[in-house]
């Protein structure tokens, strides 16, 4: 789960500023937010970019 923390953290192997959105699990991130020092962020599903080959569309001209 991703969160917005509201206030800097740091520990032994990691440092945050306020506004940085980390990934965590969703124990951690729960005890995040209830202590209110983070926000839960919204995730929208990404799009997935697909190569697809152009097609060259010819039209049938008419001589009259």
């Amino acid at each position: 789960m991703k969160v917005r923390l509201l206030t800097g953290m740091a520990g032994i192997d990691f440092s945050h500023n306020a506004g940085d959105e980390i990934d965590c699990n969703d124990a951690e991130a729960k005890r995040f937010i209830e202590a209110g020092i983070a926000e839960a962020i919204a995730v929208a599903p990404t799009k997935i970019e697909r190569a697809t080959k152009k097609m060259k569309i010819r039209k049938a001209v008419s001589e009259e």
